[in-house]
């Protein structure tokens, strides 16, 4: 009978994007140290706004990929016991309207509400077009939408970026578009070697290289190009053919994930 409770809490964990939300807020109002502010739907989050921009950390930019959401609501209740002396900044759901629709009952949903994958829709390394209607549509022109205009701007004044998605374990350093090493290579390879040590099962490298396919217009690349340290985690992959499963954990997992990941992330703010 214990057993089946914790199954069944564990299966209900997962929050209502307003919820989770307003428990991000509610956070921010009970910790000196945190404040937000709001762009147009999506919140930020800021840890020590009084220090200089340093870390950008972004969530929840696929909609379907919910667990990714979860790791930010966790962590950013976890800083006020981390207390890290340096500036965090937190987009912990990219996609506002998506993540709501999956709620609806659109599990598959991936793109923003004007059709765009918007982690292909940053100016590209190389050109190369995706068919429109595709998962992976880019969009009319780089940084057309409002997602990547936010994080574009953020990353701007970043010095380390790191965008969670769900899908696979991985562990991805730049480029996702082009096999050439980028700057500082062999000193993020060794970084993210570190971070494994608490995800053993997670490819390692390079995205183009170690990846089944080349994605064209991400964020990763474009912050690359502008001197900034970047990185892609995947934090959960399964080989479920129905979306809900195959980008987000259930029952006991989504605890073991969780607490995985915040190690991870807990790393990044060294």
């Amino acid at each position: 009978m214990l057993l089946f409770l914790l199954f069944v809490t564990f299966a209900n964990a997962y929050h209502q994007t307003d919820e989770l939300i307003l428990k991000i807020i509610s956070e921010c109002d009970n910790t000196p140290e945190l404040s937000y502010y709001m762009h147009e739907d999506i919140p930020i989050i800021e840890w020590r706004k009084d220090l200089s921009p340093d870390i950008l950390w972004a969530f929840n930019e696929h909609a379907r990929e919910i667990i990714t959401a979860e790791l930010a609501l966790e962590m950013i209740m976890e800083l006020k016991y981390i207390k890290p002396d340096r500036r965090v900044t937190i987009v912990p759901v990219v996609n506002v309207w998506g993540r709501k629709h999956v709620e609806k009952g659109h599990p598959c949903q991936r793109k923003n509400e004007n059709g765009v994958d918007t982690n292909r829709n940053y100016p590209q390394k190389i050109n190369h077009s995706y068919r429109k209607g595709s998962q992976e549509y880019q969009g009319e022109t780089p940084l057309s939408e409002k997602e990547t205009k936010l994080i574009s701007s953020l990353i701007q004044q970043s010095k380390r970026y790191i965008n969670v998605h769900s899908g696979e374990y991985s562990l991805y350093m730049p480029w996702d578009s082009i096999t050439d090493r980028p700057p500082n290579h062999k000193l993020m390879l060794e970084t993210l070697k570190n971070y494994s040590t608490f995800c053993p099962e997670c490819t390692v490298g390079s995205a183009a290289e170690k990846s089944f396919y080349k994605a064209y217009g991400t964020s990763v690349d474009y912050a690359t190009t502008l001197g900034v340290e970047a990185y892609t985690f995947e934090i959960f992959g399964s080989n479920s053919f129905g979306c809900e499963r195959m980008f987000n954990p259930k029952g006991f997992e989504y605890r073991i994930v969780l607490d995985k990941w915040k190690k991870i992330m807990a790393l990044t703010l060294r």
